[in-house]
């Protein structure tokens, strides 16, 4: 693990298009990216004076292991396509009638600004939780641009803190010192349960169905990151088994230092991506509920 600068030491002694579902879509975005607590920003730890360490415990960090890996673009491309319920429905034809269309004006898109604040008012009415672990990422601006493209960045094995807007986890990140050696507390795990349990408090079915309502706009909005629109439903599904094959480790895993930062011990671990390394701060526990969450949620979409 790199923990951020930020992550200084500290010990303990035992983690039509616009329409009001539209509006809602933004937000399921934005928490599907997130899987959701994996936008949050890295800890910061008050503790300003790591102890000291002599430069053979430095020494212990092992050269990683570079074990071949799909590239993101190759992994996003693997992933199966989410089916669309409507290109399987019959359809009847019907006795050709001539009319005369005449087509209205279309009104103007809403604004940036008016597209969040309905959002807000119609996300309490749409079933979706609003858990106050989850306010800050409501209150913020351009919400379904910034959920597309913390998707893409998740689905790339990337940690989106510049899209988010999550609180970040109460108190410093801790270790545990037995002699010479260093480990992630367990005590730090606790600082994600409320966000954690706040996403695996979110219907899976509704997402999906939603998602299914709203999948042009999405493709849209996608599209306006530079890449294919066709491709976002492979993006969502690449996030979604990057969170559930991030590695966990029942026991605490071991830390060496270097200087200020941390990393861990175990080469495998380092070597992981920084989506894999954040998701193992939040400890067992925390990191399975999640997984089993974004495993119903890829089987709801992929079966429709």
């Amino acid at each position: 693990m790199q923990a951020d600068r930020d992550d200084r030491i500290s010990n303990d002694d035992g983690g039509s298009r616009h329409t009001k579902q539209t509006l809602v879509t933004a937000v399921a975005v934005l928490i599907l990216a997130g899987g959701a607590y994996l936008l949050m920003p890295r800890d910061k730890d008050k503790d300003q004076n790591p102890p000291q360490v002599e430069e053979t415990a430095v020494q212990q960090v092992v050269t990683p292991i570079e074990i071949p890996q799909p590239t993101p673009e190759e992994a996003i491309l693997a992933a199966p396509d989410i089916p669309d319920p409507e290109e399987n429905e019959v359809v009847v034809a019907e006795e050709s009638v001539e009319q005369v269309v005449v087509e209205a004006t279309p009104p103007p898109p809403p604004t940036p600004e008016e597209l969040d604040q309905q959002l807000r008012s119609d996300i309490r009415a749409s079933g979706l939780s609003t858990a106050t672990a989850l306010d800050s990422a409501y209150n913020a601006p351009y919400l379904l641009d910034r959920g597309v493209s913390s998707l893409d960045q998740l689905a790339r094995g990337l940690v989106p803190t510049r899209t988010s807007n999550l609180a970040r986890p109460s108190g410093p990140f801790l270790t545990t010192q037995e002699g010479a050696d260093y480990s992630v507390s367990r005590q730090s795990y606790r600082r994600y349960d409320k966000l954690v349990s706040a996403i695996t408090a979110l219907p899976v079915d509704t997402l999906a169905s939603i998602f299914q309502d709203q999948r042009e706009l999405l493709k849209d909005a996608y599209a306006a990151l530079g890449y294919p629109a066709d491709a976002m439903d492979n993006t969502l599904i690449a996030a979604l088994e990057n969170v559930i094959s991030a590695p966990t480790r029942e026991q605490p895993p071991a830390l060496v230092s270097k200087g200020a930062l941390w990393a861990y011990a175990d080469p495998e671990l380092e070597s992981a991506s920084d989506l894999h390394k954040q998701l193992l701060r939040t400890g067992p526990e925390n990191t399975e509920a999640l997984q089993a969450w974004a495993q119903r949620l890829r089987e709801a979409l992929l079966n429709p």
